[in-house]
Order: structure tokens, then sequence, then C-alpha cells
């Protein structure tokens, strides 16, 4: 009797509490759908944020690391200028030189030479006199620094340091200079001192768009002197590296920065469409848990249950649909930019296959105009007062050596030259020297100051209007009545006296490299030689003394003087054979990585030259 009441007790109590627990279950389902919706939804928004700071933050660094290349590069002219041509530069050059190199250049507060680690050279002087005779070498920060750049031959970078006069903060690079010997590798001499730059921080972070009150991102910098990620705050709220940032290193010549950046309204942890997920979900959820208990609990009005339980979910399914559609959509869109990414690719490439067609077709056209340009063999022939062999072989399918020789008023003009590297850019500079040249010619220009004046102002500003880092060494050579007058800058002149006596003139103080620089004419000067029978001047560019065999050995220039000295009584062509058949014995079977050109200039006895004289009396006779 007892089990029985019991089980009268439980029944109702059963009946009771089931509805509730069908309720609360089903609602708690719902619910567990709509949370992983959502979480995956708002992991994929906290990707999609993260990629575009990458990309923000990326576009900043690129133009952080320009801005700072292009103040760095600033130095390198006058570390090839002191090493090469002069290490003992006055403060006057200087000053001039460095007025040129940083006209256009924003927030440089200074170029200095430190000869022997002391500062010597200064631009600007005024308001930095104080300057002059400064040894970073005194300051044990400094000195530590210094040393290991010159052990390492690498830039040293500090800063952000405050700036004297102005007082404000910004950086300072210093380079060591080590000189460069005649017909030696760059740099391979003894140590000379060191170049150094200052420029402000605010104009470098104002061109990187760090500085632009419209930007989407919080930015901040540490590593200073460029020690990264240790290295200490700089710029922007030290806060935003507790923040999750991205992170970018920036690349300095001794070290690093370290770039982070978070948005301007800081992270979102919650995605845009999150709120109507669980608002629709929640809703769905709590309907669905009344129609649960409404069917358990009235099991009489089952149908009409069923039916409203019915549309319920229905309901429940179009929004659950609705949600799954509006991420199928978005993954439709994802796949319609990547197929339209691979169709743009996919174009590209046909565009670059068109590209190199048209390229290679412009190089065998340049190649072919360069060689068409060479002066003939017939019009060398004419010269009655000279025998001249000219030979040129390019690197590659265009070179960017340059000789010519042509005559005017009874003058021979010849000319040799040579543009930094090789290629197509090189071939079409060579031309345009070559134009230059006559052009000046027909235009009866003989003073050579004004004559290389007036060619490297039509180069430089040529140059700077194709953009281009190219500049070349230029000899001019005029004759006239056994007189040879030699200008301009470029590799030694050899003149083999009768007998086989070798003497070598030195350009360096003739001229400077032509398109470096927009006035030249305080550097040109002339030389003048008396050529008498039987002397041989032979002009070269540096692809024959630097020619390396396969062990890596220089062909060199007292090579070459032997050659010339063992055949000098020969024509002029067959000495050009002598020297170019020896320069290939030498190189054998390695590869030519420079251009190479030679030309031999040779008197021609007084016989032949007045034979206009001589054949009418014989016709008398």
């Amino acid at each position: 009797m007892t089990n029985n009441r019991w089980l009268a007790i439980r029944s109702p109590l059963k009946t009771r509490i089931f509805p509730y627990f069908a309720a609360s279950l089903t609602v708690v389902i719902l619910l567990t759908v709509v949370w992983g919706f959502e979480r995956a939804e708002r992991q994929r928004f906290s990707e999609q944020q993260r990629s575009d700071v990458l990309n923000q933050l990326s576009a900043a660094r690129a133009r952080l690391e320009a801005a700072l290349n292009q103040r760095l590069f600033l130095t390198r002219g006058l570390i090839a200028y002191v090493s090469t041509i002069n290490p003992d530069i006055t403060q006057n050059e200087f000053e001039r030189l460095s007025s040129v190199l940083i006209e256009e250049q924003q927030g440089i507060e200074f170029l200095a030479l430190y000869k022997d680690n002391i500062v010597s050279h200064i631009y600007p002087l005024a308001g930095n006199e104080a300057a002059i005779g400064f040894n970073p070498m005194n300051i044990p920060e400094e000195r530590e620094a210094i040393e290991r750049a010159i052990q390492n031959r690498q830039t040293v970078f500090a800063g952000p340091l405050k700036l004297e006069p102005k007082g404000n903060w910004g950086f300072i690079s210093r380079t060591p200079i080590f000189l460069t010997p005649l017909n030696k590798p760059p740099q391979s001499g003894r140590y000379w001192g060191l170049v150094g730059i200052g420029f402000d921080q605010n104009t470098l972070f104002k061109e990187a768009g760090l500085l632009n009150p419209s930007t989407q991102l919080q930015y901040a910098i540490r590593g200073k002197d460029g020690l990264g990620e240790t290295g200490e705050l700089f710029f922007g709220d030290g806060s935003i590296f507790q923040q999750n940032p991205v992170r970018l290193e920036v690349t300095l010549p001794n070290g690093s920065w370290q770039l982070a950046a978070i948005p301007a309204n800081r992270w979102s942890s919650t995605a845009p469409i999150s709120k109507w997920l669980w608002i629709g979900g929640g809703l769905s959820a709590l309907l669905a848990g009344v129609l649960v208990y409404i069917l358990v609990s009235e099991p009489v009005r089952l149908q009409k249950a069923v039916q409203r339980g019915t549309i319920a979910l229905r309901r429940s399914q179009e929004a659950l649909q609705k949600v799954n559609e509006e991420l199928e959509t978005r993954v439709e869109e994802r796949t319609a930019q990547l197929a339209q990414a691979n169709q743009e690719i996919t174009l590209l490439n046909s565009r670059l296959k068109a590209e190199n067609l048209r390229l290679s077709a412009e190089v065998e056209v340049t190649r072919r105009l360069q060689q068409m340009m060479l002066p003939k063999e017939e019009e060398l022939n004419q010269i009655a007062e000279l025998e001249i062999a000219g030979f040129m072989e390019p690197a590659t399918e265009v070179g960017g050596d340059y000789y010519d020789v042509l005559q005017n008023n009874g003058h021979v003009t010849i000319g040799i030259g040579d543009v930094t590297g090789h290629g197509l850019e090189s071939g079409v500079l060579m031309i345009m020297v070559q134009t230059a040249v006559r052009t000046l010619l027909e235009g009866a220009k003989t003073d050579s100051k004004q004559f290389l004046s007036v060619l490297n102002r039509t180069i430089y500003h040529n140059i700077q209007r194709m953009k281009s880092e190219k500049n070349l060494t230029l000899s001019l050579l005029d004759y006239h009545q056994d007189k040879l007058r030699l200008s301009g800058q470029h590799e030694e002149m050899i003149v083999v006296r009768s007998g086989g006596r070798i003497e070598r003139i030195d350009t360096i103080d003739l001229g400077f490299p032509v398109g470096l620089v927009a006035d030249i004419s305080d550097f040109v000067a002339d030389a003048e030689i008396q050529l008498n029978p039987g002397d041989v001047v032979v002009l070269y560019t540096d692809g024959i003394p630097e020619a390396e065999n396969a062990q890596g050995v220089q062909y060199g220039i007292e090579r070459l003087c032997q050659i010339l000295s063992q055949n000098w009584q020969r024509s002029a062509v067959e000495i050009r054979q002598a020297v170019i058949e020896d320069v290939r014995r030498h190189i054998g079977s390695q590869k030519v990585y420079d251009d190479i050109t030679l030309l031999v200039i040779k008197p021609k006895p007084s016989l032949l030259r007045d034979r206009s004289l001589i054949a009418p009396i014989k016709q008398d006779g």
C-alpha cells in the first residue's frame, strides 16, 4: 500500500516538472547553436581587423624605410667622391657638393666629414662652427659603436637625440670611409674617417604618414639606437605594446626598430552581426521553449500545438537560414574576389610576357643602333694624319661603353667614355652622349671647358628626367698638327714613345664624372701632348684592366703596358689585335662581366700625309 501511494504522488510531480525540463533543454540547445555561430563570426571579424591593420602598417613601414633610405643614400655620393676622387677635399668644395646633394631633401640638419674621427667639414657651416674639431670618440657610448662600425665597415645609426644648435629631436648616421687606391677594389685602402648626416625626427615621421591626424591607426615605435624590441620607446603611447598590437620590424643599417599599431578606436571584441544573432537566436529559443512547454504540458491540444510549433520552428529555421545565407554570401563574395584577383594575375602575366617581348625588341634595336653609330673602318681610313683602330665588345646585349672619332675644320676629335653599369639604360645614355658630342662639334664648340660643361648639363638634365642614377667618365682628345689636347676624367691615357717607352697620363684632375652634378666647369682642365713619328696613343675602358680569369686575377694595367711596349712598331690594327688576343688568353673560359673597349691611335708617316702634294709632282715628271 505504501508503494502505491508513492507512485501516486510521484506521477503528478513528474508530469509537472517534465514540461519545464523539456522547454529549458530546448532553449539551451538553441542558445548553444547561436553561441557557436556568434563565436565563429567573432573570430572571423577579429582576423579581418588584424589583416586590415597589417596592410596599413605595412604601407606605413614601407614609407618610413623609404624616407630613411633617401636620406642615408645621400652619404654614398660623398663616400665615393672622397674615397676615389678627392680625399683632400676643402670646406668650400664640401659645401658646394653638399648643397647639390641635399637640394631637394627636407629635414636635413647637417652633413659632416670626420677626418681621423674628428669633425673637419660640415654643411651648413653657419650656426655649426662649434662642431668643427668635435671628436665623438671622446664619448664612451659612441666610441664603442664607431670602433665596431670601422671594424665591420658598417653604418652607425643613433637616435633619436637632440640635434644642436636647434635642440630638435632627430637621428644621426655615421659611415666609415676607406680610400680606393688606383686600380684596386673600391674602399680597399686605408681608413680615412667618417661621413655623417643628421636629420629631423618629425620630418621623417610626417613623410611616413605617422603624424597624419586622419589616420585610422594608433602607432608606437621602440628600439632607440636600433636596439629593436629591447630598445626604449621614442614615438607614440607605450601602452599600445600591451594591447596585442600588430608589429613589424623597420630595418636600419645597424639594427632595427619595432613598429606597432592598433585601430584608432581600439580592438572591437564583438562582430557587427553578433547583436542580431543573439537577438534573433534568443527570441527563437524563447519561442521554441514556450512551444515545447505547451506541447508537453497540454497533450489535449497536441495537434494545434504541433501546428504552432511547426510555424515557430519554420521561422526559427528561416532565421537560422538567413544567417547561413549571409555567411554563404560573404563566402561567395570572397570567392568572387579571389577569382577576380586570379584573372588580374593572369592578365598581368600576359602583359608581362608581352612586355618582355617588347623589351627584347627594344634591346635588339638599341644594340643595333649602338653598333651602327660606331665609326666605320672606311671613315677611320679617310683620316690622313692618323691610323686609328677601334674595338668594342659589350658584356650584355647593350653596352655602356662609348667611343667615337670625328673630323671638323682640320681637327680630329676622339672621345671615349664608360657609363656606370651596362644594359639598356646604359646603352641609351651612351647614345645620348654620342649625339650630344657630335652636335657640339657641329656647332664649333672647341673650348674643352665650355664643351664638357655644356655636355654635362645636357646629360645631367636628361638623367634627372629619367630618374636614373647613371653617370659616366668621359675623356676627349683633340688632335691637330702633331699635338694632342686631352680633357675630361676617364682611365689613364697610355702613350708609347718610339722605342717602346711607356708614359701613363692620369686624367683624375682633368674633369669630373658626367651627369653626377649639374655644373662641372670648375673641375675641367686639359693637358697637351706632343706626338712624334712612331708614337702610339692607347685609350681603353676599365673592362680591360679589370678583366678576371677563372682564379679571380685581374688582367691589370701593367700587363697592358707590357704588350704595348712589345708591339709599338706595328700598325694600329695589329697592335689592337695583339692586345685583344692577350686579354682573351687571360680571361679563358671565364664569363666577361664588363664591356671591353680599346682605341689605338698612331700618327701616319709624313710621306703618307703629304701624298696629295707628291702626286702632282710625279705627274709633271
